[in-house]
């Protein structure tokens, strides 16, 4: 394809990190709609959205993400081994995103909750965007780690690709929110929801494919090949670095996903607000990280991945305890989500440089350029935080006896924030203990890129004396 490559340099770097404006996107409009939309309008049971959402991003989660990093690390085309999955699968990932958001109910709420074929509905559909989101997501995911070597570079890449996320995430669950109340007042519930789900999927879609500007792949790595897949897993899931960095990660998106779940809910019956408040709420968010990225990155290239990563994720959790626990109304929401903003900008800008170290080290020891199946591996991991998320927004609403649709009492309020508070807590102690033992400090870190530029660099010098031999 003509456009494919098209952009070098930084615009290069700034288009393909475009893609991550589709990923955040799609991923937290599901994320902070999905179960408010089946429960809350569609009114289907609670406890079936939960396990529905175990279902979707558990179980069958648990099948194609790993099965998507392998057949991308093993696939041959002219166009590369990540970007034909890019290419090819967005437009079907767009069209079972927007079936996601017309469930088989007419124009009215289910006058029976517990009603098994939209529960199925809801399950399958479902399923059939994770697949083909993962293996865009996968295929796009790659690239980086794969273009990008340096951790100066590695890092500038990832301003762009936050500041791509911080807009898709402005634009799903800040812009997103007011786009649906006026197509819901226009055009009635269940069509406003629709429509905006095809507003989403397009500019969700178009992002990825227009990330494909800035993507190339070096034939060297492709040339290379990978593992058989029995060895792939096995090397893959002994991994102490993978291990704890995948953890760390999970633990990090539950919190994430858990803030853009509860977010309608606790606007609208803690904070007396609106579903149009969570565009308020969430606002600040996106404008203090992209304000303080460049900070960000000078800590991590001065302290490292490990030591930054700790800082700014134990900071964002205790304001985020502070907006859960006190914020009563909508302005004291918005000073808790500044502060929580600053220190979620480090988490989200360093996050995504734990798996590039991962794999640097793995190609240290196999040889291989594995990013496929790491990734893969990385996306069946973190999709469980949505799973969590559905088993946490069970426990929350079980426990507190919250009713859907009515002002709810003050002692059901106290219990949704103590009980949100606790699933943020448990998070927290999960990410602590596995980046105390993850072992790719910035010592060693160091040590792996010099060995691995040695390698390359004798490599390259018995390639060229073989070319000699040959000419």
């Amino acid at each position: 394809m003509f456009f494919i490559g098209r952009l070098r340099g930084r615009l290069g770097k700034i288009a393909y990190g475009m893609g991550n404006l589709g990923v955040a996107l799609l991923y937290h409009w599901i994320g902070t709609f999905l179960i408010y939309f089946y429960v809350d309008e569609v009114r289907l049971d609670p406890s079936l959205v939960g396990l529905g959402f175990l279902l979707a991003y558990g179980i069958w989660n648990a099948i194609n993400d790993p099965i998507a990093g392998y057949v991308s690390d093993r696939t041959r085309t002219r166009w590369g081994r990540r970007i034909p999955y890019v290419l090819f699968f967005t437009p079907l990932m767009i069209l079972f995103f927007i079936l996601i958001w017309c469930p088989p109910v007419g124009n009215a709420s289910l006058q029976s909750p517990y009603n098994v074929w939209v529960f199925l509905y809801f399950t399958v559909i479902t399923g059939f965007f994770e697949l083909f989101y993962t293996f865009v997501n996968v295929g796009w995911n790659s690239l980086f780690p794969e273009m990008f070597q340096k951790l100066e570079e590695r890092a500038e890449v990832s301003i762009y690709r936050q500041v791509a996320a911080m807009f898709g995430i402005l634009t799903g669950i800040t812009f997103g929110p007011l786009i649906l109340e006026w197509l819901t007042e226009s055009y009635g519930t269940f069509k406003g929801w629709f429509l905006t789900g095809c507003i989403m999927a397009s500019i969700g879609g178009g992002a990825f494919l227009a990330s494909l500007l800035g993507s190339r792949e070096q034939e060297e790595f492709s040339a290379k090949g990978t593992l058989p897949i029995k060895e792939a897993l096995n090397v893959t899931l002994t991994n102490k670095s993978f291990l704890t960095a995948a953890s760390c990660i999970l633990m990090i998106s539950w919190i994430w996903s858990l803030v853009s779940a509860i977010a309608p809910f606790v606007v609208t019956y803690m904070l007396e607000g609106t579903v149009g408040d969570v565009a308020v709420i969430s606002a600040p968010i996106f404008f203090m990280g992209i304000f303080f990225y460049p900070l960000w990155r000078k800590i991590c290239i001065r302290y490292g991945v490990k030591k930054t990563l700790t800082i700014s994720t134990l900071l964002s959790v205790l304001f985020l305890l502070s907006f859960i626990l006190f914020a009563s109304n909508i302005f004291e929401g918005i000073i808790a989500m500044i502060l929580y903003g600053f220190a979620n900008s480090g988490v989200t800008l360093v996050r995504e440089l734990l798996i590039p170290d991962v794999i640097d080290e793995d190609e240290l020891k196999t040889g291989f350029r594995r990013e496929g199946i790491y990734l893969g591996m990385t996306t069946f991991i973190d999709r469980f935080a949505l799973a969590l998320t559905g088993a946490s927004t069970t426990f929350i609403f079980t426990m507190t006896d919250f009713t859907p649709g009515l002002i709810q009492p003050r002692e059901v309020i106290l219990n949704m924030r103590i009980a949100i508070a606790m699933v943020a807590i448990v998070a927290l102690l999960g990410f602590l203990t596995s980046i105390k033992y993850y072992p790719l400090g910035s010592e060693r870190v160091s040590e792996i890129k010099r060995k691995l530029e040695e390698l390359r660099a004798r490599a390259q010098l018995n390639s060229s004396r073989t070319n000699l031999e040959y000419s």
